[in-house]
Parts: structure tokens; C-alpha cells; sequence
């Protein structure tokens, strides 16, 4: 399981009755050993070890599980042929970029913008670092960050969370004489959410069209990016959608 955080782990469930498992066995090994720069095999014996497979309710075997950073991320039963197998790793391995992200936010707090820029740098068509770097340099340069998204294009992945940061760029980019706005812009620009977001639906509660309709936007586009978890979610996600849809 500690593995699982450097690299992905799969592990083959087995026990030696089991015909099926016999067949599957030398096949993922001899493509573990082949891939093993990409991903670790674990073989499992179920009789040994009873309660690790009733912990992760194996009920037939042989039963193979992919684990990445603690989580089973995928499996699948039955005795696979080897170009089966090789198809069930290709979609289930994370990509390079993020396993690299990945490591990177493991070993530092908060990584910096240069620290981003040079794995991207590394890791061109990861869309999750772009995702990662334009959130670092949005509030600063959000023009830089609409560039860093350029490629994350309708139908690509991560194009929902993209869109997200663009329609925040968008807001921060217009161009506005209203006082209300350029102070929500400023406070969003400095950092300080937890100010802006009553500000904005104060704003929102008496036009919801306001900045030709970019505000709400934004705010969407914030509180999506924040996740529904975030304490700034749980607190005001509500009243945004009360004021923009009731």
C-alpha cells in the first residue's frame, strides 16, 4: 500500500488450487517484468492471507486489483489473455504527467509556480498540470493563465475544469467603472476569497446579469474549482444558487 504512492501496485489474488489463477500467473508476470518501470506486480495468496482478501471482498479468483496512491483505481476477474491484460493496463494506468504531479504535491507543501512550469515542461500534454499551474498563476496573471489552457480544447479531458478558470479570467478581465466590481476584482486578485464571495453574491442578489453575466460566472467557476467540500462551499455555495436561480 505504501508502494502504491510512488508507483502503481497490482495485485494478483490468487491461491494454488485454483486452475484459472495458473493459467493467468506466468502471463502477468512475464508483463510485469516488461513494464516494470511503469507499475509493481504483488501476488496474494489467499489462503495466507485470509483477511486482506476478505477485506477487499474477493469472492472468486483469480481477482487482480490496480491500487494507486492507497485507492484501487481498477481490477478485473478471470484468467485474461495477454493482450486483454496489456488493453486493461493501458486504460488503467495513470498517465506520467499525473503520476509526476502527483509526486511533486507529495513532497512539497505548496509547490511553486516554477516548479509547475518546469513540469510542464516535462510533461506537455498533461492537462491535470495545466489545470494545476493556471489555479497558481490566476490571480496574478490570468491572461498567463488562459494561455497555459490553451490546449485543453472541447471533448479533452479536464475541459470542464478548464472552463472554470476561464470564466474567472474572463471576469477579472473586464472592463469595468463599477466600484462594486473593481472592488471584488481586487480582493479576488489579492487572494481573499473568503471577502470576496459575499461580496459578489450581495452584488448577484440585485443583478444577476451583472458584468454581462461574467460575475456569476466566476462564481460558479470558483466554487467548482474549490470543490463542494471546501468550508467557503459549505457555507455560501447555496446562497449563490439562490440568488441565481430562485
Amino acid at each position: 500500500m505504501d508502494r502504491s504512492f510512488e508507483v502503481p501496485v497490482v495485485v494478483d489474488f490468487w491461491a494454488p488450487w485454483c486452475g484459472p489463477c495458473k493459467v493467468l500467473g506466468p502471463v502477468i508476470e512475464q508483463v510485469a517484468t516488461e513494464q516494470i518501470e511503469q507499475w509493481q506486480l504483488v501476488k496474494l495468496n489467499t489462503e495466507e492471507q485470509e483477511d486482506i482478501a476478505s477485506q477487499y471482498a474477493i469472492r472468486s479468483i483469480p481477482n487482480v486489483k490496480m491500487f494507486y496512491r492507497g485507492e484501487v483505481i481498477n481490477e478485473f476477474t478471470g484468467a485474461l489473455p495477454r493482450n486483454a491484460i496489456l488493453e486493461w493496463l493501458n486504460h488503467s494506468l495513470p498517465n506520467p504527467g499525473v503520476m509526476a504531479l502527483d509526486h511533486l504535491l507529495s513532497t512539497v507543501e505548496v509547490p511553486s509556480v516554477d516548479d509547475l512550469k518546469k513540469l510542464l515542461m516535462d510533461f506537455p500534454d498533461s492537462p491535470e498540470i495545466r489545470i494545476v499551474l493556471s489555479q497558481l498563476v490566476l490571480w496574478d496573471d490570468p491572461i498567463e493563465a488562459t494561455a497555459v489552457l490553451e490546449s485543453i480544447k472541447m471533448g479533452t479531458p479536464l475541459f470542464d475544469e478548464a472552463n472554470n478558470i476561464r470564466n474567472i479570467v474572463a471576469f477579472l478581465l473586464v472592463d469595468t467603472s463599477d466600484e462594486l466590481q473593481l472592488r471584488i476584482k481586487l480582493l479576488l486578485q489579492n487572494g481573499y476569497l473568503d471577502e470576496a464571495i459575499p461580496e459578489i453574491i450581495e452584488v448577484l442578489s440585485k443583478d444577476n446579469k451583472a458584468a454581462e453575466g461574467k460575475l456569476a460566472k466566476a462564481a460558479i467557476g470558483i466554487f467548482n474549482t474549490l470543490g463542494m467540500q471546501h468550508p467557503l462551499s459549505k457555507t455560501y455555495r447555496k446562497q449563490l444558487d439562490m440568488v441565481l436561480w430562485a
